[in-house]
């Protein structure tokens, strides 16, 4: 998986969100609320490839919905991390 715009390519372990494969990779990404879906700051952009997701969690279609995020805008807490994954964190 890749984290833009830091550029840094990691490993991730099956069953991880995107938010546990950055934080165990010394990647920053906000998550105020502490991983639990309710504040949006860990909000990232899916580059590549958006095929395949994971579904977004009840919880996450809501803040979706609230904030009017695009299908390539997820909560990284909620968000199963993938292989190939590229996401970029504003």
């Amino acid at each position: 998986m890749t984290f833009l715009p830091c550029d840094k390519r990691v490993s991730i372990k099956p069953g991880q969100t995107v938010l546990d494969v950055a934080l165990s990779n010394g990647v920053e990404l906000d998550h105020s609320c502490g991983g639990m879906g309710s504040c949006t700051t860990c909000r990232v952009f899916v580059e590549s490839p958006l095929e395949n997701l994971s579904e977004r969690t009840d919880l996450e279609r809501e803040r979706a919905e609230e904030r009017g995020f695009l299908e390539n805008e997820r909560l990284a807490c909620q968000l199963e991390a993938m292989d190939e994954m590229v996401v970029r964190i504003d």
